[in-house]
């Protein structure tokens, strides 16, 4: 199943308040490092998501890329440029990965990210930028087909 399938946007707000930009950034993210965790070739992986359902998978993506709200927001305020994809991510939520596992976790996220990344440059909606704002694409996701 692909990421659209699995990953609800829904998981990204809890009331219409929270349907911001930021947000629509982070849903986002989940689909790119699913896709990517997905497309894996790496040994590692490839044994770290045969013990899980693809809904475990997508459930991950998803916790992965709200985690990233607070790299985000430290980039946003302290303009570095950099954005620390921590470690802690993965041990919080994959308590019985090894080492490898985590390492082949940590290149496939840094793969999405900058994937993302890019793909947002080619975007005029400057979804970090306007974070806070209201973001209609979560109303009109139910609509699309």
């Amino acid at each position: 199943m692909n990421a659209e399938t699995l990953i609800r946007a829904s998981w990204f707000y809890r009331d219409d308040s929270q349907k911001t930009y930021l947000n629509w950034f982070l849903f986002e993210l989940s689909l790119k490092l699913h896709s990517q965790v997905r497309g894996s070739n790496l040994n590692d992986l490839k044994r770290w998501r045969a013990r899980l359902t693809d809904m475990q998978v997508a459930e991950f993506c998803a916790y992965y890329a709200k985690r990233m709200r607070v790299s985000v927001l430290e980039n946003v305020e302290g303009g570095s440029g950099i954005v620390a994809l921590y470690d802690t991510y993965l041990a919080d939520y994959c308590h019985e990965n090894s080492k490898k596992e985590d390492g082949a976790l940590g290149k496939v996220a840094a793969a999405a990210w900058e994937a993302h990344l890019r793909d947002c440059r080619a975007c005029n909606n400057m979804c970090v930028v306007r974070g806070g704002e209201r973001c209609g694409f979560f109303d009109r996701r139910g609509r699309l087909p």
